[in-house]
Parts: structure tokens; C-alpha cells; sequence
């Protein structure tokens, strides 16, 4: 199996990119073509919607960019290395446009866009995970009934149902602070910790011996391929990721958010719906396709949902983070944020959705009900945006979360899975 591998790997490294990967290298790279026309020519300015369309396609190949470039980094650099930057890279986009918002003292539309982020993510990501594998194995004739998670996860659940917990603190506040962050910040520097101290090199047992973990050898795509590159070829396809998605960044972020925001008044919609739904969109499209392909898989579900379970912690901790330091740095010293009645309650619903979502992980198990009440109630306040409706539900998250506590309590694994984690750490060291 081992020499399988292996063939594979030097097959790849020997093609190169498929047909397939040059095709969606050229389509990103061309979304390059119109946002240097209109950024540094200033072609079709005059037209918010044409900035909008330009600027915004351009953040998707960001996105894609960047999420090749750090796939490809877990194989080049120390572990620790790779996972601070796939925290941070990969959602990048979002990143940028909170700080721009919260730089420009625009509170109202920061918080729209950060809980919009963690509510897609988890509404709807996390469902249609389950969906895609489910109709992939009923296409494909096997049976699938839902997706398991293991020890591996128990790290990203806890610090991902701590960092809910803590959000409840700033609906209680009203504000957020640089204490906030620095907590926050904290959290997710823990995670890591403990992350590495209970991860394995890929394909090596504790005691050495090469095993082969379920559904490896099926990466695809881009950044499966540029992962098998070796020496200089590696790092320039690596290199040229990154600049392009941070020159995209850099050029046409703000301007995106300008033109959204030039729209939406000429259409009359409101301008935080518009930042808190269509620019996480975009941001995320890219990794939660990865995660989608994944699950296409089937047997790398729980691969996907890992996945997107990690974006939500670094969602709810870092993103968070960043509103009031970009917040401070503006004023040039320490700023409180202050929260006015609609942003407390969307934090409000937004951490009652995930206290939901992770009392549903707590038993490692993911399926059809599970995903399909997730789906239901996000859709619900999507479609239905009045407050009452969205209060109405919060309260309903959180009273369905008790109710599946108190049904299940005897299927909770998180702390035994945690159990299972430091103990295999200590064996290893024996």
C-alpha cells in the first residue's frame, strides 16, 4: 500500500497540473485582467454595479488563491507553522473586510459581516455536508446515514463551545474591547497548543510504522497536485498563489465594499443585509467548495465537516478579535466598540446558533435530523429578516439545544474523546 502511495505521489509530480487544474488556474487569473482596469485605469468606475461585479469575482479567485497556496504550505513548513497560517490565510477575505469596516468606525456593518460569516458557515455549510455525501452515496448506491468525527475533533469542539460561550459575555456587555480580543486570541492560541500536542504526522503511527489514513490518496484538484511538487517548482506555485490573492486583496477589498454599499442604496436595500449575507458569501465560497467536494467523496465527509467546523472556531475567535483592534488602531490607542440593540441581538442569535450547533456535535455524530434542523431554522431567519421572528428563534436554539441535551446525555463523548487524546499523548512518550 505504501509503494502505491508512493507511485502515486511521483505519478503526479511527474504530470504536473491536469487539464483540469490549468482551467481553473486561467479562470482565476483572468478576473485579474478586469480589476487592473478598473483599479489603475479607472475603466467602468462610474458604474457602482460594474465595480461591484469586477472587484467581487476577483475576491472569489482570492479566495481560491489563497486556499491552494496554504492546502499546498501543510507540506513544506513545520506543522505549527502551517496550521497558524492555514488559520489565517485561508479566510483572509473575511478578515479584510472586517478590518476595513472597523477601521472606518463602521461598527454596525463589521458586526453585520462577522455574524453573517459564522451563520452561513454553520447553517448552512455544515448541513450541506451531510446533503452532498447523502445524495452522492444514494447515486453511487451505498449506504450512508451520517458523518462520524473522532478524537482528532475534540480539541476544535471544545474551544469552538468555549469561544460560544464567551459571546454571551459581550451580548451581556454590549460592547467589545481589546480585552475581548485578547481573550479570544488566547483561546485559539490554546486550541493550537493543544492541537499539536495531540496530532500525529500524516500517516505515522505512534510507534513509527507507516499506516495510510481512509480517503488520503484522494485529494484532488490544485492543491493536491501542487502539494506533490518538490523544490523550487513547489515554492514558486506557492508563491504565486499568495501574491496574487494578496494583490487581489490589497486592490479591490475596499472597493468592493464601497460599490456594495453604492448599490444597495440605489436599490434601497439595506446596507447591512447586503455586507452581512453577500460578502461572506464570496469570501467563503472557495473552502466550503473544498470541503463540499470532500463530501462528495463520502468517505472524506467527516473530512469536510472537520473542515468547516475549524473555520467556524477560527470565525468565532480571531474574527471577533480583530473588530476592536482595527477599531483602536483607528482612534490610536485602546477603544471600547460599542453595540447598539440590533448588533446585540444578531451576536445574540448568532451564539445562540452555534450553542445549538455544537450540542449537536457533542455526541460525534452528524446526520439527516441533525443537518436538516440546521438547515430549517437558518433558512427561517434568512428569508423571514424581522426581528421578532429572529429573537423567536434564538430562544427556540437554545431550547432545542437543552432538549437534545437532556435526551442524549449519555451519548455526550466530548470528554471522553479528550480522555482518549491525552492518554495517546502520554503513551507516545513512554
Amino acid at each position: 500500500m505504501q509503494r502505491t502511495k508512493q507511485n502515486k505521489q511521483q505519478e503526479a509530480t511527474e504530470k504536473g497540473y491536469t487539464r483540469s487544474d490549468w482551467r481553473k488556474i486561467a479562470i482565476a487569473s483572468v478576473t485579474l485582467i478586469p480589476l487592473i482596469l478598473v483599479v489603475f485605469f479607472h475603466v467602468g468606475v462610474g458604474s457602482p454595479v460594474v465595480v461591484a461585479v469586477v472587484t467581487g469575482l476577483s475576491i472569489v479567485a482570492a479566495a481560491f488563491f489563497l486556499s491552494w497556496a496554504t492546502e499546498a504550505l501543510e507540506t513544506v513548513v513545520a506543522q505549527s507553522v502551517a496550521l497558524a497560517l492555514l488559520a489565517l490565510v485561508e479566510v483572509a477575505p473575511e478578515y479584510t473586510f472586517e478590518v476595513i469596516l472597523a477601521y472606518r468606525r463602521q461598527t454596525e456593518l463589521a458586526s453585520a459581516s462577522m455574524t453573517g460569516a459564522n451563520r452561513l458557515l454553520l447553517g448552512l455549510g455544515w448541513p450541506m455536508i451531510f446533503f452532498v455525501a447523502y445524495l452522492s452515496s444514494r447515486r453511487k448506491g451505498r449506504a450512508f446515514t451520517e458523518i462520524r468525527l473522532d478524537e482528532r475533533n475534540a480539541p476544535e469542539i471544545l474551544f469552538l463551545l468555549l469561544a460560544t460561550l464567551y459571546a454571551f459575555v459581550i451580548v451581556l456587555k454590549r460592547s467589545f474591547s481589546l480585552i475581548d480580543s485578547a481573550i479570544l486570541i488566547l483561546m485559539y492560541v490554546l486550541y493550537i497548543v493543544l492541537a499539536l500536542r495531540t496530532s500525529r504526522k500524516k500517516g505515522q503511527q505512534a510507534d513509527g510504522e507507516e499506516t495510510e489514513e481512509d480517503g488520503e490518496d484522494d485529494d484532488v484538484g490544485v492543491a493536491a497536485h501542487t502539494k506533490q511538487f518538490t523544490g523550487a517548482k513547489k515554492w514558486l506555485a506557492i508563491g504565486s498563489f499568495l501574491v496574487a490573492g494578496a494583490f487581489i486583496l490589497y486592490a479591490g477589498a475596499e472597493r468592493f465594499i464601497d460599490a456594495l454599499l453604492q448599490v444597495g442604496r440605489s436599490l434601497r436595500v439595506s446596507e447591512f443585509i447586503l455586507i452581512q449575507w453577500i460578502a461572506p458569501f464570496l469570501s467563503e465560497f472557495p473552502e466550503s467548495l473544498t470541503a463540499f467536494i470532500w463530501a462528495s467523496m463520502i468517505v472524506l465527509a467527516g473530512r469536510g465537516l472537520s473542515n468547516l467546523i475549524s473555520s467556524k472556531l477560527n470565525q468565532w475567535t480571531l474574527l471577533i478579535a480583530a473588530i476592536p483592534i482595527a477599531y483602536s488602531v483607528s482612534f490610536g490607542h485602546a477603544a471600547v466598540v460599542p453595540l447598539d440593540s440590533q448588533v446585540t441581538d444578531e451576536i445574540f442569535l448568532t451564539a445562540a446558533q452555534s450553542v445549538f450547533g455544537m450540542t449537536l456535535l457533542l455526541t460525534f455524530r452528524f446526520g439527516l435530523w441533525e443537518a436538516t434542523a440546521l438547515a430549517v431554522l437558518f433558512l427561517v431567519q434568512f428569508f423571514i429578516p424581522v426581528e421578532g421572528i429572529r429573537l423567536i428563534i434564538a430562544w427556540l436554539y437554545l431550547a432545542l439545544a437543552a432538549g437534545f441535551l437532556l435526551l442524549n446525555w449519555r451519548k455526550v463523548r466530548l470528554f471522553k474523546e479528550l480522555h482518549t487524546v491525552v492518554s495517546t499523548r502520554e503513551r507516545r512518550h513512554t
